[in-house]
């Protein structure tokens, strides 16, 4: 019997639970032409939609290019990631490549195959063009290409915020802003994880991209869909989930939506044709155990005084992390340290301020914390 809950990036034709609003709102700004900073913690499906809303547009005729800045080094490695997904796009139409070729001019295509995914699309700089310059010059052609090609634009770029850890990064914002306000066909979503970045990269009023894009904040799904569709997923499999147990699991993980789809996934794995409250124990505790390499991970970029604090957080979420009784009762050391700390913690949204309330933002990771004391 397969297993009918996915936890990776969801194929098009796979079922999707709620976002019904997020992808008719996303997809007019699309229609519209309008640009768009799309932010939630990570893990929170935006990959998914996103690609669903670019794959409504790419059947209106529209031409659709995603570009992922995760683990981008410099303002050159911007560039070429931006031509070469633009290349890549192009690639399959003679007449769109010739285009892309006169206008990117700055940049050569180079195709290698690539035994496991077909063929791979990189470039290659034409001339010793470096830093300010490559940028402007590749953000031009692209802007030409726009204009030159009868159809509207989505131009996605996915982790946007990870161009501030870069030295240029102002440089970078200032150049991005200078052409893509002049893109007028076209809207550019720009999407990220690491929340406080990215919202402050749009909403800092002397940043380049001050007020350039609506903000579009993903939430978490609804309890009750959410619980709907862990019992629906169930039965279309054969298996039965009582409608406590799946409402159980919508609470427990805060309806975040990569979990609506793992925690039922490991309960499946361990259930029989009814999940009963063993199954639903077993099956945490399986997916904790198998996530613990990625929460181990998370905490090797931390210091010692950020672990604590996080792990404070993790057994208390509190209006007050500042306060004397909170930082006495864990330890937490000097006020300018754990200042320190949150804002780091912040920056990498391990931790969010909810209606005044500091909590970490994973609520497995919160609990695989807790059970770490």
């Amino acid at each position: 019997m397969i297993n009918p809950f996915q936890f990776r990036e969801l194929p098009l034709n796979a079922p999707f639970c709620d976002r019904v609003e997020e992808l008719a709102v996303l997809s007019s700004h699309g229609r519209n032409n309008t640009n768009v900073v799309v932010f939630s913690p990570r893990r929170y499906g935006k990959t998914s939609l996103i690609k669903r809303v670019q794959a409504g547009l790419g059947q209106s005729d529209g031409i659709t290019v995603y570009i992922d800045f995760f683990g981008v080094s410099s303002i050159e490695d911007v560039a070429g990631r931006m031509a070469a997904k633009l290349y890549s796009f192009c690639r399959e139409d003679e007449s769109l490549l010739k285009k892309a070729s006169k206008f990117l001019s700055m940049w050569r295509i180079v195709l290698r195959p690539e035994p496991e995914f077909g063929i791979s699309v990189s470039v290659e700089p034409t001339a010793k063009r470096q830093g300010e310059k490559i940028l402007d010059e590749t953000l031009s052609g692209i802007g030409k290409f726009i204009k030159d090609v009868d159809h509207t634009f989505n131009i996605t770029i996915d982790e946007f915020q990870e161009i501030v850890d870069l030295k240029d990064s102002r440089t970078i914002e200032g150049i991005m802003r200078n052409h893509i306000q002049t893109h007028t066909n076209a809207s550019y979503f720009f999407v990220g994880s690491r929340r406080r970045l990215l919202k402050d990269i749009f909403n800092e009023e002397k940043r380049a991209f001050y007020h350039s894009a609506i903000n579009f904040e993903l939430k978490p799904l609804p309890e009750s869909d959410a619980a709907d569709f862990i019992v629906s997923r169930f039965k279309e499999a054969g298996k039965s989930c009582p409608r406590e147990i799946a409402e159980r699991i919508a609470k427990k993980v805060r309806c975040y939506p990569y979990y609506i789809q793992r925690i039922p996934y490991s309960i499946f794995e361990v259930c029989g044709s009814e999940v009963t409250d063993e199954d639903y124990s077993n099956g945490f505790s399986s997916a904790i155990g198998e996530e613990r390499i990625v929460y181990e991970s998370m905490l090797n970029v931390l210091t010692p005084k950020q672990i604590i604090l996080l792990s404070a957080l993790a057994l208390q979420a509190t209006d007050q992390p500042f306060a004397s009784e909170y930082m006495s009762h864990f330890s937490l050391g000097s006020i300018g340290g754990i200042q320190a700390a949150m804002k780091r913690l912040l920056e990498l949204d391990y931790v969010e301020e909810t209606d005044g309330v500091y909590q970490v933002v994973d609520p497995v990771f919160s609990i695989w914390l807790r059970h770490l004391k």
